[in-house]
C-alpha cells in the first residue's frame, strides 16, 4: 500500500509568488496544497505556478488559524506537512516524513525542526513549521481562531494550543530531531517584550493548555524573570499575560 504526503502551504494574494521557492522539484507521492487568502480581481487570474502536483484555491478570509483550517479541510493525504511561505524545504526529510509515520505507528503527530529563526533546541514550546500530522488529526482537530497572525488580540500561540487540544483527544505527539525546513525570519513569539499582543498571547496559551491556576502562577514567575534579568518593569507585562488568561475564560 502506497501512503502520501501533502505539504500546506498557507500564504496571501500579496506573498502568492514566494510560494514558488517553496516547491521542491517534483517527487514520488508529495503533493502540495497552497491556500491562499484573499480573491483575485480578476476571473482570469492564474497563479505564478503550474504543476500537476499542485493544487491550489483562494479563501475570502483573513487570519493565519483560519488559513490553516483551511487548509487542513481541503487537504487529501494520508500525512500532512504544515508550511509557510517563507520556508525553504528540506528534501531527505520530506522525503522521509511518511516513513517516520510508519516507523511510529503509535504516534499522529510528528515535531521536526527548522534551522533560521534563533530557535534552539530542544525547547519549550512548538512551532507550526515543525508539525507533520495524520489525516485524522486533520479531520478530528483545528486552530483556535482567536490566535495566530490576523486575529484581533492573540498574535501567537495556535501550534502550542493545538497540539494540547490533539493530545486531549488521545492523539500521541512523537519529536524527531531532524531539521524539515529553513525559515527566513523569527516567529511572531520572539517580540514578546516589545508586543502586548504577544503577551496576551502567553497567558492565553498557558491557561489553555495547563488550566488557570498554572497560567496565573506561570505568568508571575514570566514577569519576575524578565524583572531581574533585564530590570523589565513586571506590571505592564503582568497585565497583559492576565488580560490574554481573561479573554479565553470568557
Amino acid at each position: 500500500m502506497t501512503f502520501t504526503l501533502q505539504v500546506l502551504i498557507c500564504t496571501t494574494l500579496s506573498r502568492l509568488s514566494a510560494v514558488q521557492s517553496v516547491l521542491l522539484p517534483p517527487l514520488t507521492d508529495v503533493s502540495y496544497l497552497v491556500s491562499c487568502q484573499g480573491v483575485p480581481d480578476s476571473t482570469a487570474f492564474v497563479p505564478p505556478f503550474s504543476r500537476p502536483d499542485v493544487t491550489f484555491f483562494t479563501m475570502p478570509e483573513f487570519g493565519l488559524s483560519r488559513n490553516r483550517n483551511a487548509a487542513l479541510l481541503h487537504s487529501s493525504a494520508d500525512f500532512l506537512l504544515l508550511c509557510d511561505d517563507d520556508e525553504r524545504l528540506c528534501k531527505q526529510t520530506v522525503l522521509g516524513i511518511v516513513s517516520d509515520f510508519l516507523a511510529h505507528p503509535e504516534w499522529d503527530i510528528i515535531q521536526y525542526q527548522f534551522s533560521g529563526g534563533g530557535k534552539r533546541y530542544p525547547s519549550t514550546y512548538v512551532s507550526s513549521v515543525e508539525l507533520a500530522l495524520s489525516r485524522l488529526v486533520a479531520r478530528s482537530v483545528c486552530f483556535d481562531e482567536r490566535f495566530g497572525l490576523g486575529s484581533p488580540y492573540l498574535a501567537c500561540g495556535e501550534e502550542d494550543v493545538f497540539v494540547a487540544d490533539a493530545r486531549r483527544r488521545g492523539f500521541a505527539f512523537g519529536y524527531i530531531p531532524r531539521v524539515v525546513c529553513t525559515v527566513a525570519n523569527a516567529g511572531t513569539g520572539s517580540a514578546f517584550l516589545a508586543n502586548p499582543r504577544v503577551q496576551r498571547s502567553k497567558g492565553a496559551v498557558f491557561c489553555l493548555t495547563r488550566g488557570a491556576v498554572y497560567a496565573y502562577c506561570k505568568c508571575f514567575r514570566e514577569a519576575l524573570g524578565w524583572m531581574l534579568r533585564r530590570g523589565v518593569n513586571p506590571i505592564p507585562l503582568l497585565r497583559n499575560m492576565f488580560w490574554g488568561i481573561r479573554y479565553v475564560r470568557s
